[in-house]
């Protein structure tokens, strides 16, 4: 992707890991790995492990021409052929002996798999800790806002009144969820490729089981019970749980831009010079960042759908499947990213206006209230007639344009139900949440249970 939009959608430092020049590295620490593991199963001379690395240093893999590489690549069928032949050549220069060991009875796909597969776990690093940071956040945002009382909408309608800390309440605990997929499984994706052709290992002696513990070892990765060249659910697995995560902050992104809106006003992200302007109305205060998470949102469902198809592979090991991976896995890693690193700006920065709030709970003139009256009314006219009268009542009120207290103060078969102050009462929406507080309460007990494990 371009560096312009790379700035709109991703995040620095996973961008950086999922780059070309970063891959080189991971590869050459998968080489250097295998030629340890090989050295100390007996596979190869101890010395041309040495020797391979001492020579496959970070500055000479620096030295490799990317464009050369890309070309080459582009007939090879991938990049692990021409870059061996430059390590190898790398290493030759100084020790020739040793340069003969270079991949020694390894494929290309062992090398890419698990060259990935160190990628990933460096990304999930900062994936984990922008995700943390936001349910720390969204917790906080919880207790500040418990009390601030606002509408719930459903079908995009105004419903009920609900506090805005029961909605942060509610993101920190899918936050919560995730974290906890996140952690379950990396256990089982963050796992080594070493197989050889066909998965066999036929090519290290008898000595394959032993390498493949000493790599899996000196790459501080779980070791396979079994090569996984033709089964892709570790990848897929790991990509579907950001793929999750993606979706559930495009869930935040589009409430808060909801309620940026101009006829709601409720919330606005953090202010900034230059953010969120218009090239032609100087009025305007976009949800630039709710516009890169949603994007995230609307990108990640299709590239995983390339990362399903390409679980159908052939034999030992498939075609066209397992390469559509390359393209897939790192932009979905590098939405992730960026759309948390949004979100988390957000959550910390988003501005609040309980004016707003309380003028959107009273612009129907009561009717938000309507259920409160048919529960109050229910216990001595059975709920059906309860939810009748009340039904008459709401047309009434949206007829004349009357508040729906004063419609009902006027019906004789509902205001003698209620003195006056039970009817004051009734109307007050902070007296008609449920049990948001206790919602509220046990997302931040599970949190602090979470603190002490």
């Amino acid at each position: 992707m371009s560096q312009i939009y790379a700035g709109l959608f991703y995040q620095r430092q996973v961008t950086d890991i999922f780059s070309d020049r970063s891959l080189l590295r991971y590869l050459t620490r998968v080489e250097v790995a295998l030629a340890k593991a090989q050295a100390s199963a007996g596979v190869i001379p101890q010395a041309a492990a040495i020797g391979i690395e001492n020579n496959c240093t970070e500055q000479a893999v620096a030295q490799i021409d990317l464009e050369g590489l890309a070309a080459e690549s582009g007939s090879a069928g991938n990049v692990a052929i021409p870059f061996v032949k430059r390590l190898t050549a790398i290493v030759r220069e100084q020790d020739e002996t040793a340069s003969r060991y270079v991949h020694w009875g390894a494929t290309s796909q062992d090398v890419l798999d698990t060259a990935c597969i160190l990628q990933c776990r460096d990304a999930l690093a900062i994936i984990q800790a922008l995700l943390e940071q936001a349910y720390q956040t969204a917790l906080v945002q919880a207790q500040n806002y418990r009390g601030h009382i606002m509408m719930g909408r459903t079908w995009l309608q105004q419903a009920l009144p609900i506090t805005l800390g029961h909605k942060f309440a509610r993101w920190a605990a899918v936050l919560q969820r995730d974290l906890a997929r996140l952690e379950s499984m990396q256990s089982r994706s963050l796992t080594a490729q070493l197989g050889g052709a066909t998965g066999s290992l036929a090519s290290m002696q008898n000595e394959g089981s032993a390498v493949v513990l000493a790599f899996s070892r000196e790459l501080d990765l779980a070791a396979p019970t079994c090569t996984w060249h033709g089964e892709r659910d570790r990848i897929v697995e790991m990509a579907g749980v950001l793929a999750l995560v993606v979706g559930n902050l495009g869930n935040m992104a589009r409430d808060w831009s909801l309620m940026m809106q101009t006829e709601i006003g409720e919330l606005f992200e953090p202010a900034g010079k230059g953010r969120g302007g218009s090239s032609t109305m100087p009025h305007k205060r976009n949800p630039v960042a709710a516009a890169a998470v949603l994007a995230a949102a609307n990108r990640v469902p299709g590239l995983m759908a390339s990362l399903y198809h390409g679980m159908v592979l052939e034999h030992e090991r498939g075609l066209g499947g397992w390469q559509a991976e390359w393209l897939s896995l790192p932009e979905i890693f590098q939405l992730c990213a960026g759309a948390l690193e949004r979100t988390v700006d957000v959550l910390q920065g988003m501005q609040v206006d309980p004016d707003a709030m309380r003028r959107n709970i009273e612009c129907t003139n009561g009717l938000i209230m309507a259920e409160a009256v048919m529960m109050a009314l229910a216990p001595t006219t059975g709920r059906l007639n309860a939810h009748h009268l009340v039904e008459s009542a709401c047309k009434i009120a949206v007829q004349e344009n009357r508040h729906l207290k004063a419609v009902i103060s006027d019906m004789d078969e509902i205001k003698q139900k209620f003195s006056a102050m039970q009817l004051d009462n009734i109307f007050r929406p902070e007296t008609y949440i449920g049990n948001i507080h206790d919602q509220i309460d046990a997302v931040l007990g599970q949190a602090r249970k979470r603190g002490k494990q």
